[in-house]
């Protein structure tokens, strides 16, 4: 799906409930409280929409990437969060008299068919601040997810949990107060996205993985590449392996069930021409890649891909420039592989950074590749070291990227967030258009 129809039908479904409710009823309120109950139904729609944008559908990150639907995710997360948490705030609570058992009616006058009715009864009100109080733990857990006393695994059941009874305690709190989502078809509107959004967690927790059960894989090699990073190659285990592009990536669970928790994004490594076996080059980072040098030969695997569009698919600019640190050559190495093993000749440059020269990945190799000038950058160099020094940094990308982006070449980047950044600075300020621009990003914020 391309962006524009992605952000269209987006735009749409957020509206939409707002747009019904002002149809159906028609505003009759102070306007405070207009604007809560907009905020409120755009942000709960927006809230349900999170579950697609989140759940790996290729209808969804096909056309943008996933890189780029994880980053919407995010950002539009915040916003909704805002919206939410405002929205009771707004309501202009002196406008109204109790009425009944949970019903509190305008004081202004005609208003024959008890349109503006606030209907706040117990039960409405515990779901609403209940979905209210999750609502900011939800978020506040993703934000701050890195300094969570948690694992990985432990965090992502979390967030799954916590997001699902933010849907069901909203849904309960805008049928029961909602004053136009009580009507039939703003009701039936919201059942269906709560539906969407639950059926996407049966996807991501249950169905998905019965799915991989049935295309197994084993761990044929764990081999040291380079200082606490680990080369883990995969063979299939009774099919024909992955159909993939050079630069794609893989959530990954080794060693574990295809429904455990614990399942991490590699990028690939090997090139789709080397065979059918997948190579993976995994650097010790968190608490479980620190294990990754002791995983069994012949242990169980489930590959959850291809994603990523990092890729030379479509793309005819007459030169290659990859800029990558540390593990995340890992891709560039795959789009290197898989180009010349397919007689692609462009001209190409990898500017490459590391902090010492022990954690350099596939030296030898990268200096034997034909047409490849390979430029090194190290933080702590040895001594009488001959090539660059210090960071990947905005003047080094200019300095070294000049010609090539004078020249209509492709980037192709891939790295720690800080260095990304820098690269990103340095390549606009040659002139690099972002459509002549490729990335892969693993951390978002």
């Amino acid at each position: 799906m391309p962006a524009t129809i992605l952000i269209g039908a987006y735009a749409v479904l957020v509206v939409l409930p707002v747009a019904l409710g002002w149809l159906l009823v028609g505003p009759a309120r102070p306007w405070p409280d207009e604007l809560s109950s907009a905020l409120a139904m755009a942000g709960f729609a927006a809230l349900l929409l999170e579950f697609l944008l989140s759940g790996r559908f290729r209808v969804v990150t096909g056309g943008i990437g996933i890189d780029r639907t994880m980053r919407w995710h995010q950002f539009f997360a915040r916003v909704l969060t805002v919206a939410l948490l405002v929205h009771p705030a707004l309501y202009s609570y002196n406008a109204y008299q109790f009425t009944g058992p949970g019903l509190w009616q305008s004081l202004a006058p005609g208003d024959p068919a008890r349109a503006a009715v606030l209907g706040l009864d117990a039960g409405s009100t515990l779901t609403g601040w209940l979905a209210w109080m999750f609502l900011l733990a939800l978020t506040g857990m993703a934000i701050f997810r890195d300094q969570m006393p948690y694992s990985y695994e432990a965090w992502r059941l979390m967030h799954g949990l916590t997001a699902a009874a933010v849907a069901v305690m909203g849904l309960h709190h805008a049928l029961d107060a909602g004053r136009y989502s009580a009507m039939p078809v703003l009701a039936a509107y919201w059942a269906a996205l709560v539906g969407l959004a639950l059926f996407t967690l049966l996807t991501v927790y249950l169905l998905r993985p019965l799915r991989l059960t049935r295309r197994p894989w084993r761990i044929a090699a764990v081999v040291p590449a380079a200082e606490r990073t680990w080369e883990v190659a995969l063979e299939p285990d009774g099919h024909d392996g992955l159909a993939y592009k050079a630069g794609q990536f893989a959530w990954v669970r080794l060693d574990r069930s295809a429904f455990s928790m614990r399942e991490h994004p590699f990028s690939i490594a090997s090139a789709p021409g080397s065979g059918r076996r997948l190579s993976f080059l995994i650097k010790e980072a968190g608490d479980f890649t620190r294990t990754i040098g002791s995983l069994p030969a012949g242990a169980r695997a489930f590959v959850d891909g291809p994603y990523g569009h990092l890729t030379l698919a479509g793309r005819r600019e007459p030169g290659l420039c990859l800029i990558g640190g540390g593990v995340g050559v890992a891709p560039l190495l795959s789009v290197l592989r898989g180009a010349r093993g397919q007689g692609d000749a462009r001209p190409a440059l990898l500017l490459y950074g590391n902090r010492h020269e022990g954690q350099i990945l596939a030296r030898e190799e990268l200096a034997a590749m034909p047409g490849v000038e390979t430029v090194h950058v190290l933080q702590e160099p040895p001594p009488g070291w001959p090539g660059a020094t210090g960071l990947v940094t905005a003047a080094f990308v200019q300095e070294r990227c000049a010609g090539a982006a004078a020249a209509g070449w492709l980037f192709m980047l891939c790295g720690p967030p800080a260095m990304m950044r820098e690269v990103r600075r340095g390549l606009r300020a040659v002139g690099v258009p972002g459509a002549r621009i490729l990335e892969e990003r693993f951390v978002y914020d």
